[in-house]
């Protein structure tokens, strides 16, 4: 490793690595695990696919145990030390779909797009490079990216994934921000959720032809079927939060269906529900985190039915005042 790597290395707070031995030294794991998680990490995945809301499948390549493990140090110690872009809102410590939200607040006009086939997308030279371009040799980058990487792809279900995406899109997200930044026109991504938004609904429609020549040009895919634009005759809507002029939050089609979930509860025949009471639990987890509101409104109604229902499955959500 060249000085100027060392260099960039301590710079970034990230740990000097230069050869096997030192790469065992630090992760206290064996020189021939590397090398087999490694030179064979392709061995080390379970594959099997779930559907998507379209019913077409999604491929998920689970890692063992001890690939996973060899997977989230490098996640700790080397890419969550590494800033994205600041339009990047997903999969970020302390960002959730609300902050992906908050930019378009009280915007005439969204724009929303989707990346087809987002990690998949994303070919291990691409990896190669963040590794390389952090300050890593071309031994170490080669390991790094040799474990993150399926069959010469980003594996969807690998800790590292979401964070080596979002290293990758910084050039997308610095080339679409430089565009539409000076035109007055807010943009986020949250994943593979492209959001842009204005008080012009002309200027929004206006910057689409520019947009898909970035992204193309980036070598990522726009899945055009899932392409959206909302105004003020439609609901705007973001990473699957309703935005108004002066709210931001899960609307009241999906409130009403949470508080029927919740009544639910009550029933008899719900009564070791265990399913079901875990799938509410989620949802107000949920309300915590992206709408405060209707989680206040949905505690007020828990603890109104739990008056009438005390020992149904409600008494395991009930927080008294």
């Amino acid at each position: 490793m060249s000085n100027n790597g060392i260099i960039k290395l301590n710079m970034l707070g990230l740990p000097v690595i230069q050869t096997l031995d030192d790469f065992s030294l630090i992760t206290h794991v064996s020189k021939y695990t590397i090398y087999q998680l490694s030179e064979k990490s392709d061995f080390y995945y379970s594959i099997y696919s779930i559907p998507k809301k379209s019913g077409k499948p999604r491929i998920i390549c689970q890692p063992s145990k001890k690939l996973k493990g060899f997977q989230s140090w490098i996640l700790v110690n080397v890419l969550d030390k590494i800033k994205v872009s600041s339009s990047c809102k997903g999969f970020e410590k302390k960002s959730s779909t609300l902050d992906n939200a908050i930019p378009h607040k009280g915007a005439n006009t969204i724009l929303t797009l989707d990346l087809k086939d987002f990690f998949p997308n994303i070919t291990s030279k691409q990896v190669f490079n963040i590794f390389k371009t952090l300050g890593y040799n071309d031994l170490i980058s080669t390991i790094f990216t040799n474990v993150c990487t399926y069959k010469e792809f980003l594996p969807q279900g690998s800790p590292c994934s979401p964070k080596l995406a979002n290293l990758t899109a910084w050039k997308l997200d610095l080339r679409i921000q430089g565009y539409v930044g000076k035109r007055g026109i807010n943009y986020t991504r949250y994943a593979d959720d492209l959001s842009f938004s204005g008080l012009n609904p002309a200027n929004v429609v206006r910057i689409l032809p520019m947009i898909s020549n970035i992204i193309e040009s980036e070598n990522f895919i726009i899945n055009h079927s899932k392409t959206r634009i909302a105004s003020s005759a439609r609901a705007k809507i973001v990473t699957g939060l309703v935005i108004s002029d002066d709210n931001i939050g899960i609307g009241q089609k999906k409130y009403k269906n949470v508080r029927a979930k919740i009544h639910h509860l009550t029933k008899p025949i719900e009564k070791g529900n265990v399913k079901l009471l875990n799938e509410v639990a989620g949802w107000l987890s949920y309300l915590n985190s992206v709408d405060k509101n209707r989680l206040a409104k949905a505690n007020k109604y828990i603890n109104e039915l739990y008056k009438k229902h005390t020992k149904s499955m409600i008494q395991y959500l009930i927080k008294l005042d």
